[in-house]
């Protein structure tokens, strides 16, 4: 299976807070990322902010698609929204950076 990874960042003082939001994530959201066909969706973090996304996907593209159709995703990246560092102040989310897998081993 595909295996994705993606960095981004929070605010440092807000780790505790942002664990906190996931662990009390809403059902729907919890429920949209498992139809949408995310598996091993782990996050990282480290003391500075910065997050490592790790998640297996059969057909990202696909997974995506299920995502962005659902009205439960935008409000919960506004809900989300307050954790991030970015450029972009008008985009909802985190700015991701996409990185390649280098090296695997089952």
């Amino acid at each position: 299976m595909p295996r994705y990874g993606k960095i981004y960042k929070i605010r440092p003082e807000s780790i505790d807070e942002y664990q906190k939001a996931h662990k009390e994530m809403w059902p729907e959201m919890s429920r949209l990322i498992k139809d949408a066909g995310f598996k091993n969706y782990t996050i990282f973090a480290r003391e500075d902010g910065t997050l490592f996304a790790y998640w297996e996907h059969d057909d990202l593209k696909k997974g995506f698609e299920t995502m962005n159709s659902s009205t439960v995703r935008p409000k919960w990246e506004e809900y989300m929204n307050r954790f991030f560092v970015k450029s972009d102040p008008d985009l909802l989310g985190p700015e991701y950076e996409d990185l390649r897998e280098v090296w695997h081993q089952d």
